[in-house]
C-alpha cells in the first residue's frame, strides 16, 4: 500500500524536485512568449499545499511566483497583467505566511471544484495556465478540463500530475479484480489516498476521473491475466492522453520513475492547443529527464541513451517514425504544427533537434519541400533555417 502522508510536507522528495522543476522551467519561456499577446495571464495552482516544505525547499507556489517575478523584472513591457491564484482547502493560512513577500496574489481557502469555475468565469479572453497537482485521483474531473477547452480563453494550458497507477489500483478494487502488486506502492507517497469500494457509484466516480469507461476494458484484461499491472498503467496513461486530445490539440506526458524498471510514481501530463507550447514542453521534458536519470542511476554515467520511458533509443526506429509522420503531410503545413503533432502522436521519443535534422536530410534528398519566409538571410544568402518564430516561418510539404 501507499505510505502514510503524515510527513508529506516535512521534506521535499526527489521526485517532487523533478515535478516542480518541470513546472518552473516551462513557466519561464511560456511567460516570456505569452506576455507578448498583451492579454492578461491567469495562473491557478489547484492544490497549492503550504507553499513551502518544512526543510526550507520551495513548493510549487513559490517556484511559480519566483519565476513570474524574474520574467517581469526582465521585460520591457509595461502593460502586463498576471493574476496568480492558489487554492487549498487545508493550508490557506500557511500559504499566507509562506507567500507574504508577494502582495496582490489570490489565496483561496476551499475545494478547487467549488472555486475554480467561479474564478475562471470572468476570464474569457485571458491566457490561462492551470497547474493540477492533486493529493489523490478523486479530485480530478475530466469533464471540467473539457469545459475549460471551450470556455473562450485566449489560450489555455494544463499541467496535470496524474497518479495513473493509483487509478489502476482503484479500478481493480471497484471491479473486484485481484491486485497482488501492492509492493509496487511501497515508495508511493500520497497525501490523500483514494479508497473506493465495489459499487456503481465508484464506477461512476472513476468514469468522471478518466473521462469515460475505457478503463474497464483495461482492468478486465488484467483480470484475465492477458496484461500485467505495469501494462495496465501504460495503457491507461495512453488512453487518458487520447481522451484529453478531444479538447486539446497536443497532449504530452512524462513518467516519473525513481528507479529504472519501476512503474511510474506519477505522470506529468501537459495539454495545450498551441504548437509552440507543446514544443517548449518537449525540450523541457528532455531537460528534466536528465535530472530524473541522475536520480535513477545515482549519478552514474550510462553508455546508452534512453527516452523518458526508460527505453533504449533506437535512432533508426525514431528516424523511421519521423519520416512516416511527415509523409502524411501532402499539403503545406507550418513546421511547429507538424512537429507538435508528431510528439502528440508518438510521445517524447527524441529531442526537437533530432526531428529537424531528419527534415534537413529529407530536404536535401528532394523528398520534402520546404518554403521559408523570409527566403534569404539579411546578407542575401539562401536561408536554411527550420524555425517558426521571431519573424521566421517554415512551411513543409511532403513530395516523396
Amino acid at each position: 500500500m501507499a505510505k502514510k502522508n503524515d510527513d508529506f510536507f516535512k521534506e521535499k522528495k526527489s521526485w517532487s524536485e523533478v515535478k516542480d522543476s518541470l513546472l518552473g522551467n516551462y513557466l519561464k519561456p511560456y511567460l516570456q512568449k505569452i506576455l507578448h499577446t498583451r492579454k492578461s495571464i491567469v495562473y491557478v495552482d489547484y492544490f497549492a499545499g503550504k507553499g513551502a516544505f518544512e526543510d526550507g525547499q520551495p513548493g510549487s507556489p513559490l517556484i511559480a511566483l519566483q519565476t513570474m517575478q524574474d520574467c517581469l523584472n526582465h521585460t520591457t513591457m509595461s502593460d502586463w497583467h498576471i493574476e496568480p491564484y492558489f487554492i487549498d482547502l487545508n493550508y490557506a493560512d500557511d500559504l499566507k505566511v509562506n507567500l507574504k513577500e508577494y502582495p496582490g496574489i489570490n489565496i483561496v481557502s476551499g475545494k478547487y471544484e467549488d472555486e475554480i469555475c467561479t474564478i475562471l468565469e470572468e476570464k474569457r479572453g485571458c491566457n490561462v495556465f492551470l497547474y493540477v497537482d492533486p493529493y489523490g485521483i478523486k479530485a480530478l474531473d475530466c469533464t471540467l478540463f473539457d469545459c475549460f477547452a471551450t470556455h473562450g480563453f485566449n489560450s489555455i494550458e494544463l499541467l496535470i500530475n496524474m497518479n495513473s497507477f493509483g487509478f489502476i489500483r482503484e479500478g481493480c478494487r471497484v471491479l473486484g479484480v485481484n491486485f497482488d502488486d501492492n509492493d509496487i506502492f511501497e515508495d508511493l507517497v500520497e497525501y490523500d489516498s483514494t479508497h473506493l469500494v465495489a459499487d456503481e457509484n465508484s464506477k461512476l466516480a472513476l468514469n468522471k476521473i478518466a473521462g469515460g469507461d475505457y478503463w474497464i476494458r483495461i482492468i478486465e484484461a488484467k483480470r484475465r491475466n492477458t496484461i500485467t499491472a505495469y501494462d495496465a498503467e501504460a495503457q491507461f496513461a495512453d488512453e487518458y492522453c487520447k481522451r484529453l486530445r478531444q479538447g486539446y490539440s497536443y497532449v504530452l506526458n512524462m513518467p516519473l520513475r525513481i528507479k529504472r524498471g519501476q512503474v511510474p510514481k506519477y505522470r506529468m501530463i501537459h495539454a495545450t492547443n498551441h504548437a509552440d507550447g507543446a514544443l517548449l514542453m518537449v525540450d523541457n521534458i528532455f531537460g528534466r529527464w536528465e535530472l530524473m536519470k541522475d536520480i535513477q542511476t545515482g549519478g552514474q554515467i550510462q553508455i546508452w541513451e534512453e527516452n523518458v520511458e526508460n527505453e533504449m533509443i533506437d535512432e533508426a526506429d525514431v528516424r523511421q517514425k519521423i519520416i512516416a509522420h511527415i509523409s502524411t503531410f501532402c499539403t503545406a503545413a507550418r513546421l511547429n504544427q507538424v512537429m507538435a503533432n508528431f510528439y502528440s502522436t508518438y510521445g517524447v521519443i527524441c529531442r526537437t533537434k533530432t526531428v529537424k535534422d531528419v527534415y534537413r536530410d529529407l530536404e536535401k534528398s528532394g523528398e520534402l519541400v520546404v518554403l521559408r519566409r523570409p527566403s534569404t538571410t539579411p546578407k542575401g544568402r539562401l536561408a536554411t533555417y527550420f524555425a517558426d518564430e521571431k519573424g521566421k516561418q517554415t512551411i513543409l510539404r511532403w513530395k516523396g
